[in-house]
C-alpha cells in the first residue's frame, strides 16, 4: 500500500513536548485494523506517541486493567461504562465500527436447551446474541442458556468443541465460523441497527490532552486510508500485523461493509441511546447512573460533559 499519510504527522505534537507513551487495552480481531495499520506504518512514532497495544481475553480482565490504571485508553464496547464499575470516570472520545456482530449456531434451528457461549452475561453482545435469538428466531434464552467463555476469540475456539451451541462473533470470526460449518443466525442490524459496537475511551481528565488527541487523529487518518485502499489494502494491513492469511480474506467483508470502517467516528446521543436501550431490555431494573451526555468526552458534543458519578 502506498502510504503517503504521514504528512503533517509530527504537528500533533505541541513544540517542545516530549514523546509520550500509552498503553492500550484492545480484543483481538480484525477491527483494530486502523490503530495496528497506524503502529506497524509508523505514524504514532511520527506523532509523539509510544504506543503499546495489550490483548485481553475477557471484558472482565479489561474492565479490571482499566480500574487498576494499567491502560491509558481502551478499545471496547460502549456499554461497559453502562454497568457502573468503571473507575478513573471514563469517556467516550471516538466510535468505531468493527463489522455487524452476528450470532452463528451449529446446523439446524436454535432449540430452547440451546447453550450460548458469551463474555460475560451483563454484557452487550449477550445482549445482541438475546435480542437476535428473540426477534429473528422466536426463541428467548434464559440466564442459565449463557455460558461465560471469555472475548471473541475464546467463543469462537468454543465452538468446535461442543461445549455451546453459538454465540456471537464479529469479522473475521463470523465469516470463519460459517466456513466451518456454524451458519449465521442474525446480526445486531437486525435488531439494533444504531447500536455503537466499539469506542475509544479515556479518562476525562485525559480526554483534551495533546496525546488523546493526536491518538484520536492517527486512527482517524489511518481509517481513511485504509478504506481509500479497499479490500487489497486492508488485507494487506491485516498480514502485515500477523493476522493469518484465511482470517485477513474473511474479515474484508465485514470491514468494508454496514458497521465496519466507515462508520462515522461522531459519538452521538442516539448511538448511546441504542446501547443503553438494549441493556435496559435485558436489564428491566437497570437505570443509568448519570446522564448517557456525560459519557461523551468534552468537545464530541460540543460542550464539557459533567463528572459521572463513581461508586
Amino acid at each position: 500500500m502506498q502510504r503517503s499519510m504521514p504528512t503533517g504527522l509530527s504537528e500533533l505534537r505541541p513544540p517542545g513536548e516530549p514523546t509520550r507513551q500509552l498503553t492500550v487495552g484492545v480484543f483481538p480481531g480484525a477491527g483494530g485494523v486502523p490503530y495496528y495499520h497506524a503502529l506497524d506504518s509508523g505514524y504514532f512514532q511520527q506523532a509523539g506517541l509510544e504506543v503499546k497495544y495489550v490483548q485481553v481475553v475477557s471484558s472482565d480482565q479489561q474492565m479490571a486493567g482499566w480500574n487498576d490504571g494499567e491502560f491509558d485508553l481502551m478499545h471496547t464496547s460502549p456499554d461497559h461504562l453502562l454497568r457502573g464499575i468503571l473507575k478513573r470516570d471514563p469517556v467516550v472520545v471516538r466510535a468505531e465500527g468493527m463489522g455487524e456482530l452476528a450470532v452463528h449456531r451449529r446446523p439446524g434451528a436454535p432449540l430452547p436447551t440451546d447453550r450460548w457461549a458469551v463474555d460475560n452475561a451483563q454484557s452487550a453482545f449477550a445482549f445482541v446474541l438475546r435480542a437476535v435469538l428473540d426477534d429473528v428466531a422466536g426463541l428467548p434464552v434464559r440466564d442459565e442458556q449463557l455460558v461465560p467463555v471469555g472475548g471473541t476469540l475464546q467463543r469462537f475456539q468454543a465452538l468446535p468443541t461442543e461445549a455451546v451451541d453459538g454465540t456471537t462473533l464479529h469479522p473475521p470470526f463470523d465469516v470463519l465460523a460459517t466456513e466451518k460449518g456454524f451458519p449465521r443466525v442474525g446480526g445486531h442490524l437486525q435488531v439494533a441497527p444504531d447500536l455503537i459496537t466499539n469506542v475509544l475511551v479515556t479518562p476525562r481528565e485525559t480526554a483534551t490532552a495533546w496525546q488523546t488527541r493526536a491518538y484520536v487523529e492517527v486512527c482517524r487518518r489511518s481509517t481513511e486510508e485504509l478504506l481509500a485502499a479497499g479490500a487489497p489494502g486492508i488485507e494487506a494491513a491485516l498480514l502485515r500485523h500477523g493476522l493469518p492469511e484465511a482470517a485477513a480474506r474473511a474479515a474484508v467483508p465485514g470491514l468494508l461493509g454496514p458497521a465496519g470502517l466507515s462508520t462515522a467516528p461522531e459519538v452521538t446521543l442516539r448511538g448511546m441511546e441504542a446501547v443503553a436501550d438494549l441493556r435496559r431490555r435485558y436489564t428491566p431494573d437497570w437505570q443509568p447512573t448519570c446522564p448517557l451526555t456525560s459519557l461523551i468526552g468534552p468537545g464530541r458534543e460540543g460542550a464539557q460533559q459533567p463528572t459521572m458519578k463513581q461508586d
